[in-house]
């Protein structure tokens, strides 16, 4: 693979389910091409991002916090850091931690370059089309914050200080070490700050190391010093081919950091 984490041929389908909806918002009526019969967009997007963001903003307001420094982890194309623009005003800065190449170059396009970008879509099985869109209406929400960007596995160490929103979703079921992550979370979240995190328990030893941290439930993970907030279950699809996706159920939680 010439990606860390992302196969060319599945990069149309995060476009897909981060953005295509936007840019219909936008006004962008471009058809997607398919080699089967016509698939409408209801069944290529997801609403995901915006579920989030609310849960997001819920859990913030039970902990009496509006976040201004932000950290995710497998952020991949920019979509819950573009909501978290719309929905906090007070954010300032935004760390990303994005082990793919290929996701992490086309989210500095889509949310800081503000230029033409490219829109792979998936045609067929193996095919694939493209169009082209202009990123300056999605760069001028998030025009007031500074980003970071860090291409790397997030261990601990990969980011410096305290962040007052850690966010991680998705990401545990995909690693060698859900415990190390969640730990190294936990210690980037600043004191009376949020971490956010889920999972779809879809535990499989091609990823894990010790399949004893395969646990059932990311409660656990919180303990002594961690206020629960929020507790929720969202729909999370992402399409493979043109009449085919794949949907898990994510399992997410908001815990505030109470003591040290």
């Amino acid at each position: 693979m010439d990606d860390f984490y992302l196969e060319q041929k599945m990069l149309a389908a995060y476009f897909e389910m981060q953005w295509l909806d936007k840019l219909r918002d936008d006004g962008i009526d471009e058809r997607l091409k398919s080699e089967s019969k016509f698939v409408p967009d209801s069944f290529i997007t997801s609403d995901y991002p915006q579920n989030i963001a609310e849960f997001i903003k819920r859990a913030a307001a039970d902990g009496s916090i509006a976040p201004r420094t932000v950290l995710e982890v497998g952020a991949a194309l920019g979509r819950n850091c573009y909501e978290l623009a719309k929905n906090f005003s007070a954010i300032e800065a935004i760390t990303v931690v994005e082990p793919s190449h290929r996701l992490l170059s086309n989210f500095k396009r889509i949310l800081i370059d503000g230029k033409d970008c490219e829109f792979p879509y998936i045609k067929g099985l193996t095919e694939r089309e493209s169009f082209h869109f202009q990123t300056a209406a999605i760069t001028q929400v998030c025009s007031h914050i500074n980003f970071s960007l860090i291409e790397a596995p997030f261990v601990q160490g990969v980011v410096d200080g305290q962040f007052d929103l850690s966010i991680c979703l998705n990401v545990l079921d995909q690693c060698d070490s859900p415990q190390a992550i969640v730990d190294a979370l936990k210690a980037a979240t600043a004191l009376n700050g949020i971490l956010v995190l889920s999972c779809s328990y879809q535990w499989q030893k091609k990823h894990l190391k010790n399949m004893d941290e395969a646990v059932d439930d990311i409660n656990t993970y919180f303990g002594d010093g961690w206020l629960a907030l929020a507790e929720d279950d969202h729909e999370y699809k992402i399409r493979m081919n043109e009449r085919f996706s794949l949907m898990f159920l994510t399992h997410v939680v908001a815990y505030k950091k109470v003591a040290i």
